[in-house]
């Protein structure tokens, strides 16, 4: 007998995002996904013109060859890489040319980078001679049995995996050689840079879904202005400024690299999924709105799903993001900080609790046409608080449950096909739902009726705690 299960189930977004960032509206889940960043800090109108004009720039040419490349199969920690390689070259950002300086008017520069599928990474801190930092912090996790190289360190490393120096004069571009120069010139320390100096400027990083189902994540600074020597942010310090693991996400942080690593931001995303069963969204949102000070900075991140999560705390951010459905932007500012506002994260609670739910219940049927009636149990709360009620008889218990399944049904042909459809969902509470629809029994006698369910969010998942079954009077007994 052919199964069939008839559910109309809701299209889970590729991101729940501000309407800003929703884009046209598409039910396809996204088969690769990739984000970046610029860094956080001033506003577009605090940018100017001209620097906003070369941001966006910059940020278009990086998200098309990495967009380009996924379309063509390659893989998450090859894009990701080329990706920022194309970011550090870019003397517009905070990262390779272009780099912020220390007190003594010196680059250092610090990159990490992390494999989703292997937790392989690869970091390093304080270079000073390597054009492109984040292919020397790939080769850390390659080539040796560490995660993290520094300094002197580094940079011997480097020479010796014949990565492409330069000298340290090449990280200097004319708007920073001319602003130390002149700071120097008078005499002044250099920890007197405006605010505005360095808001100007943006860690860089990006975060990546490939149509081989991995993701990966990388990030890569110049560090802060006018930065002690020596000193070490957020980006090269895996878990804070940088993570990646297959079946959660990919985050990529920006900011006071100091919160980052005090807060653990990047790991704390990803454990929040893990752990307390959060959306991708509501993890970051979480962070960036409650565990984060205000003017902190933002955080990019990419879910298994395809889902793409841009958020800030700041004025704004230099981001963008793509995707295998169409999806194509850049932004300097997001609206609300690309948070949802109280409204679109209700609604995006509700869609999600109801794509999940109709997921079980999908699942609870195909086990009963498989002739499994123990795994079909499986969605019902394991507890002698159970409630069922059937034909005007109420069992109590999850095992007298089973067996009155049992001894209704003890055969593949008095079981049938089951189908559910014709869902209408009630929320009850954060944790509970009601469930009402119609089910089928496809047989030699056909049956079927209405069913209402109340299921509770247990640390399990969704349970049915409460399950009401009602049948169709039988046309030939009226």
């Amino acid at each position: 007998m052919k199964i069939r299960v008839l559910y109309f189930l809701l299209a889970v977004a590729p991101a729940f995002q501000a309407p800003l960032l929703r884009g046209e509206e598409t039910n396809m889940q996204p088969t690769w996904a990739i984000a970046i960043h610029g860094g956080a800090g001033s506003s577009p109108e605090q940018l100017g013109e001209e620097s906003s004009r070369l941001r966006s720039a910059g940020l278009t040419k990086a998200l098309q060859a990495g967009r380009d490349q996924l379309a063509q199969g390659a893989t998450a920690i090859d894009t990701v890489e080329s990706v920022i390689r194309i970011l550090e070259d870019d003397p517009v950002f905070n990262a390779g040319r272009g780099a912020v300086l220390t007190e003594d008017g010196k680059a250092e520069l610090d990159a990490s980078i992390m494999d989703g599928n292997t937790l392989g990474c690869g970091a390093v801190a304080g270079v000073t001679k390597t054009k492109n930092p984040i292919s020397l912090a790939r080769l850390v996790m390659t080539q040796t049995k560490h995660v993290l190289l520094v300094g002197p360190g580094a940079d011997e490393f480097s020479e010796d995996q014949q990565v492409p120096q330069v000298d340290p004069s090449y990280f200097l571009t004319d708007q920073s050689h001319n602003r130390v120069a002149d700071l120097v010139s008078h005499a002044a320390p250099l920890r007197n840079l405006s605010q505005e100096d360095e808001a100007h400027l943006g860690t860089v990083g990006c975060v990546v879904l490939d149509s081989h189902g991995n993701l990966a994540a990388g990030t890569s600074t110049g560090g802060t202005t006018n930065k002690l020597p020596g000193r070490v942010g957020d980006s090269p310090i895996v878990g804070a400024g940088t993570y990646a693991a297959n079946g959660l996400c990919a985050v990529s942080g920006t900011g006071v690299g100091e919160e980052y690593i005090r807060n653990a931001v990047a790991y704390d995303i990803a454990a929040q999924m893990k752990y307390a069963d959060r959306n991708l969204e509501s993890a970051v949102t979480d962070v960036m709105f409650q565990k984060l000070d205000s003017e902190i900075g933002g955080v990019i991140a990419v879910s298994q799903t395809g889902e793409i999560v841009l958020q800030h705390n700041t004025p704004g951010m230099s981001c963008g993001a793509a995707d295998s459905t169409g999806r194509f932007e850049i932004h300097l500012q997001l609206e609300n900080g690309g948070a949802p506002n109280e409204q679109d994260a209700t609604e995006s609670a509700q869609h999600l609790d109801e794509a999940e739910i109709q997921t079980l219940l999908q699942q609870q049927a195909n086990d009963w046409n498989a002739g499994d009636i123990e795994s079909f149990m499986t969605v019902y709360w394991k507890s002698d608080q159970l409630t069922f009620s059937s034909s005007g008889d109420i069992t109590r218990g999850y095992e007298a449950t089973l067996k009155r399944y049992q001894s209704r049904y003890p055969t593949a042909e008095a079981m049938g096909t089951l189908t559910f459809e014709d869902f209408e969902f009630f929320r009850l509470g954060e944790d509970a739902m009601q469930v009402l629809g119609v089910w089928k029994l496809e047989r030699q006698e056909p049956l079927g009726g209405r069913f209402t369910l109340v299921l509770r969010r247990l640390p399990e998942g969704w349970r049915i705690v409460h399950d009401h079954t009602s049948s169709f009077p039988d046309p030939e007994k009226q």
